[in-house]
């Protein structure tokens, strides 16, 4: 595994003319076949055999080499590799970190040519009044885009090899070009999501988003109870509205996600959270780590201490590990490094990659934890707000450029705030001091919240306690 790791010996092959020439024309379109080398290389691995000519047949031996080698170290089955390297997306995110290499090199954690995941705050409207509002939305008029921008930042995005799109807010559902926005990122190409509070999600609008291909769905729901989330969404009556709307998404077999945002009010809930996800037959669980920005700065009482979330963040890997029934994803960047103290005897382990995804890999590849990075803030995914500012995360207010004079392409390389991001050597205090600095990195939005330093520790790590920093 060191030879895999090591990243010194990969940049200096890198650097290599013959290799840096390889790179480039893995990713150049055939102009026979009207196909990348890439892309045909991977039809072949999975079984799609089509014609092609000489030069992509050739290509398509030396990639397809590469990949069984990969999977062979990494202990990974056929099955699995196939299953991945047959999914369009996964094919962005694989030409993003392929892109990546020949831009960056290889780096603890990874760098990619463009993000795998943009999170685009839609909307500053929302019906709802909830005490954690990082955008502080609501009603009153705000400064947003128009649809013709708003359909330019779709192409943006697209163009530049962006893999998944999230609309958020605020509620998207509040504005009324909502469908029209989300139909023209679809037919882009992208993996398109929608956040929502789930209180608009009606039958007809669901049976719309599956219609438009919408892939993905995530409600929020703070509580097992509606007295729970009602109190913490200011609207009584939302905890069934929003329970509503998921059974709407479960049924119209959209891909469904239960949300809840880790608080004081609502720790010992949790598990029951969970279980209701699995109930309703959700694909997926996500816990929200509580960041005291917007609206959550007049609640910092309710954020969990260290030992709080450690307990919570165990208890979501010990149902990783068992084999939970849905998939189990927080924002919390501790969870990598929790995966990785806990004792096992089973030959596989869950790693979380950032918050979009937990891959299970052999306990053999496990040094590959420091290229996943925790914290992807400005690294693997950005943040665009309803007025077209990228921020690094939408929990970290910073404006780094604006979509209607800026191109996301140029933002994303010479932002002086993202290449600071990227480098886990510029972290200060515990977390640049940590052993698990490139598996977690710590929450840069808390740091931020907190010490208004996004370089500085997360005040919500147990290891910044135990040490007596």
């Amino acid at each position: 595994m060191r030879l895999l790791t090591n990243e010194k010996l990969w940049n200096a092959v890198l650097r290599m003319p013959p290799i840096k020439w390889m790179l480039n024309t893995t990713l150049e379109r055939c102009r026979k076949c009207d196909k990348t080398h890439l892309e045909i290389a991977l039809n072949d691995y999975v079984g799609r055999d089509y014609p092609k000519c000489f030069s992509c047949d050739f290509y398509s031996t030396i990639i397809r080499f590469w990949i069984s080698f990969l999977k062979t170290i990494l202990a990974v089955e056929r099955s699995r590799v196939s299953k991945l390297l047959a999914d369009p997306y996964s094919r962005r995110a694989i030409k993003s970190i392929i892109s990546g290499f020949i831009d960056f090199g290889v780096n603890r954690p990874l760098l990619v040519h463009a993000p795998f995941l943009v999170v685009w705050n839609f909307t500053y409207k929302c019906n709802l009044n909830c005490k954690h509002c990082y955008s502080d939305a609501s009603n009153l008029p705000r400064q947003e885009l128009s649809t013709s921008e708003a359909m330019k930042v779709v192409d943006q995005i697209a163009d530049f090899g962006v893999t998944s799109l999230a609309f958020s807010g605020g509620e998207p559902l509040m504005r009324k070009d909502f469908f029209e926005v989300a139909t023209h990122a679809v037919e882009s190409g992208l993996y398109v999501s929608l956040a929502t509070n789930g209180t608009l999600l009606n039958k007809e609008r669901v049976r719309i988003l599956k219609k438009i291909g919408l892939n993905y769905v995530e409600v929020s729901l703070d509580g097992a109870n509606s007295k729970t989330h009602d109190a913490f969404r200011g609207k009584a009556g939302s905890f069934d509205q929003a329970l509503n709307g998921l059974k709407n998404c479960v049924k119209e077999d959209l891909c469904t996600c239960l949300a809840v945002t880790a608080t004081k009010n609502n720790l010992t809930e949790i598990p029951s959270v969970l279980a209701l996800a699995e109930k309703i037959g959700a694909k997926r669980f996500t816990l929200f780590n509580f960041v005291p920005t917007g609206r959550g700065k007049d609640i910092l009482e309710l954020d969990p201490s260290p030992e709080e979330r450690e307990e919570v963040l165990k208890f979501l890997n010990k149902k990783l590990s068992e084999g939970s029934r849905i998939a189990i994803l927080t924002t919390a960047p501790q969870l990598a490094r929790v995966a990785l103290q806990s004792p096992s005897t089973q030959e596989d382990m869950v790693v979380p990659l950032a918050h979009m995804e937990a891959a299970k890999i052999s306990k053999k590849a496990k040094a590959l934890a420091d290229f996943i990075g925790g914290c992807g803030a400005g690294r693997f995914y950005c943040a665009v707000s309803p007025e077209g500012n990228v921020q690094p995360c939408v929990f970290l207010p910073i404006t780094v450029g604006n979509l209607k004079t800026e191109k996301l392409e140029n933002i994303w390389f010479n932002s002086p705030v993202f290449k600071v991001l990227r480098n886990r050597e510029n972290l200060k205090g515990r977390c640049g001091k940590c052993e698990f600095k490139y598996v977690c990195g710590g929450c840069r939005a808390r740091a931020f919240a907190y010490y208004n330093d996004y370089l500085m520790s997360d005040p919500g790590c147990i290891r910044k306690i135990l040490a007596g920093d």
